[in-house]
């Protein structure tokens, strides 16, 4: 019997075709700082909340990864108490800028450990065999690429925490947007064209490919 020919995963092209993503990452934002403007910040917390609440449960309906449902939850509803109790509109996005900041330490970290995060991360999406992340070929593409996604986590922590030190809630927002989904997906294709140039300049399997040499000691 002929096996059927093997699923790969989404490129990012289709990735970018899932609208409600925008509508995902931008509407608590966009919604906490008119909400303020307009009723004030006890208002806005307790709608972000509800708001939280109700995407929460519409992503459960919509059958995404309750993870993913729990964690931005999580996130929102820390964002609307630290903005409530501390009574300033900017510090509603304190822990985006945290989460940005761990982000960026923990790929670059790899990186310096010659452990690249995004090695493994390819790995596993295109289910290669054991090993090939570890090539001296592939840690050097992966390394470099790892370094551009830190890039990007570390560029958006360094503009929430300046928009936050100097109270810019409205360009929070904005910022919250534009360096969500967008430079997410932006990257994401970059990467997707990167990884398989440069993997060939190299001289390094293809993580699709049945077999891969052994790892150098």
């Amino acid at each position: 019997m002929s096996q059927p020919p093997p699923e790969h995963p989404p490129s990012p092209v289709d990735i970018l075709r899932d609208k409600r993503a925008m509508l995902d990452t931008g509407t608590g934002p966009i919604a906490f700082v008119v909400v303020y403007a307009i009723w004030g910040l006890k208002t806005a917390a307790i709608v972000a909340i509800a708001l939280g609440v109700v995407m929460a449960v519409e992503r459960v309906v919509r059958k995404k990864t309750v993870v993913n449902v729990l964690g931005g939850l999580f996130v929102t509803v820390i964002s609307a108490v630290i903005a409530w109790r501390t009574g300033k509109a900017e510090t509603y996005f304190v822990p985006r800028a945290l989460i940005q900041a761990g982000y960026a330490i923990v790929f670059a970290g790899s990186a310096v450990i010659r452990q690249p995060i995004t090695g493994f991360l390819v790995a596993a999406l295109f289910r290669a065999e054991p090993g090939w992340a570890k090539l001296p070929a592939v840690r050097r593409a992966m390394t470099e690429l790892t370094l551009a996604w830190a890039a990007l986590f570390g560029f958006r922590a360094a503009v929430y925490a300046v928009l936050i030190a100097t109270g810019r809630v409205g360009w929070l927002a904005a910022a919250s947007v534009a360096m969500g989904w967008p430079a997410f997906g932006l990257l994401m294709f970059l990467s997707y064209r990167f990884v398989p140039k440069r993997l060939e300049q190299l001289g390094a399997p293809d993580p699709r490919q049945p077999e891969a040499p052994e790892p150098a000691p």
